[in-house]
């Protein structure tokens, strides 16, 4: 059995990390699995370890534009699988259009199906959200099987398609053991929060920086944020945060090595997820791995995956300054929920997600 991956349109932090997690996992033994075939950019391909049954081909170019990736997919993608004689095609970026072999696609992108979220974008961004939407119901609909990372993925999917007739399963992300738990004790004086997301209008920054604003005279708070950016959303969030006086509070780190993330989990005392439109928590995981209390957004999500050791509040400012309140001042509550989440986080392991994505994808090759 030979599998034919599309990568070819994944460039976010978290999607990149889900393939070379997966690949780099992957047991080839006790499985009909004779070779994968990986096609997407540079950036994607290279943490993937060499492998003989491991072919990686590099196509910086289609991936560079939307228009494409669309071209490249309607007309060289087919001809490229029955080259490579693949059996199967996974698609990880929720995005194919000509489908000539068994098909296997995972729901990542849940922003566009979010309507309260995208109304929040200017009417430009509402459409393009709107025209993905679409076409990631295009590539569902048309797969054999559909692999979610959570329940809320799946119950968010299941009002747009029907699955009847479709193989589907959830399997979560996993946690790198490079994820080390650390010991600290919250000081008062100086605390330090981190936010691990990229800037962008639905994750909420700005809400969270008015929130430290409100405690600045009773707390020496710092928040770190990191991950990538859009400049304008960057430029809008820099004018908040000079605006609230918070400039000496914040830092907006920017994209961060994988390899470095846990070296900066350990660095802060607190971590805030303060998204509704995501797919999966995997931030979340990895630092309660590191030994970090987290301050979530109560939504289906994070409750699905913090279970009892979350801390949780509503999206609004005031909610957000009565959370971190609750974590600094409650330390026999504290120690309790840092125990259950690094109990919770040991359960997610990237060698059983690669295990259970390609056993799926065998099975239904059958």
């Amino acid at each position: 059995m030979i599998i034919g991956i599309d990568a070819t349109n994944i460039k976010s932090d978290g999607g990149i990390v889900h393939l070379f997690e997966l690949i780099n996992n992957f047991n080839f033994k006790s499985t009909n699995i004779k070779k994968i075939i990986i096609w997407g950019n540079s950036k994607s391909l290279k943490q993937i370890k060499k492998n003989s049954k491991i072919r990686k081909i590099q196509i910086d170019k289609v991936s560079s534009s939307t228009i494409y990736i669309i071209f490249w997919q309607l007309f060289f993608l087919p001809n490229q699988l029955k080259r490579n004689n693949c059996d199967i095609l996974y698609v990880l970026g929720g995005v194919f259009f000509r489908k000539t072999i068994k098909t296997v696609s995972i729901f990542q992108n849940i922003l566009p199906f979010i309507n309260d979220q995208t109304k929040r974008y200017n009417f430009f961004n509402q459409i393009k959200l709107f025209i993905q939407k679409k076409i990631y119901i295009n590539t569902f609909s048309k797969s054999d099987g559909l692999i979610f990372l959570s329940n809320f993925s799946k119950r968010i999917l299941s009002k747009e398609i029907s699955f009847r007739k479709k193989k589907i399963i959830v399997i979560p992300h996993g946690v790198s053991d490079i994820f080390q738990f650390k010991k600290r004790k919250l000081n008062k004086k100086n605390i330090k929060i981190i936010y691990v997301s990229k800037i962008d209008i639905y994750k909420n920054q700005t809400r969270i920086i008015m929130a430290l604003k409100g405690l600045k005279g009773k707390f020496n708070i710092n928040l770190s944020l990191v991950g990538s950016y859009n400049n304008k959303y960057k430029k809008i969030l820099i004018s908040k945060i000079n605006e609230l006086g918070m400039s000496k509070n914040v830092k907006i780190l920017g994209k961060i090595n994988y390899e470095k993330l846990p070296y900066l989990y350990n660095q802060h005392d607190i971590k805030i997820y303060a998204s509704k439109s995501e797919t999966f928590g995997m931030t979340m995981l990895e630092a309660m791995k590191c030994g970090l209390p987290i301050l979530a957004t109560k939504n289906q999500i994070s409750t699905e995956i913090l279970s009892g050791a979350g801390f949780f509040c509503k999206d609004t400012v005031g909610d957000i300054k009565t959370g971190i309140l609750k974590i600094i001042n409650n330390k026999k509550n504290l120690q309790s929920k840092i125990i259950k989440g690094i109990k919770i986080s040991n359960k997610f392991k990237w060698k059983i997600t690669s295990k259970d994505t390609f056993n799926f994808i065998e099975r239904l090759n059958k």
